[in-house]
């Protein structure tokens, strides 16, 4: 796996991702860009360095679950959208049986 983080000017976090190439597909995870720090190419520049370290390692495709704000950037660097992505949650304690009325 490899993990990238840019650091702002002060130190602080400015946007990270990270890969994980495993064999001929590569899994990209937590990219993120700090809300000060979005729209100044940070997240292209982190997907760029990861979609070619996994290039290196011998990935011919990637897999990431996009949010709707990073599908723009997605987008722009080629990748293509093949599904969509739910959002689900649980709370303990609210499951009902079966047959129970919703």
């Amino acid at each position: 796996m490899t993990r990238l983080f840019v650091a702002a000017p002060d130190g602080g976090f400015a946007a990270r991702g990270q890969v994980a190439p495993t064999g001929r597909t590569a899994v990209v995870d937590q990219v993120e860009t700090a809300p000060a720090h979005r729209r100044k190419g940070l997240g292209a520049l982190v997907m760029r360095t990861l979609q070619d370290t996994a290039r290196e390692q011998g990935a011919t495709a990637g897999i990431l679950g996009a949010t709707t704000d990073g599908r723009g950037l997605y987008e722009s660097l080629g990748w293509q959208a093949c599904a969509p992505l739910t959002g689900v949650t649980y709370a303990a304690g609210t499951v009902r049986g079966a047959g129970a009325p919703a």
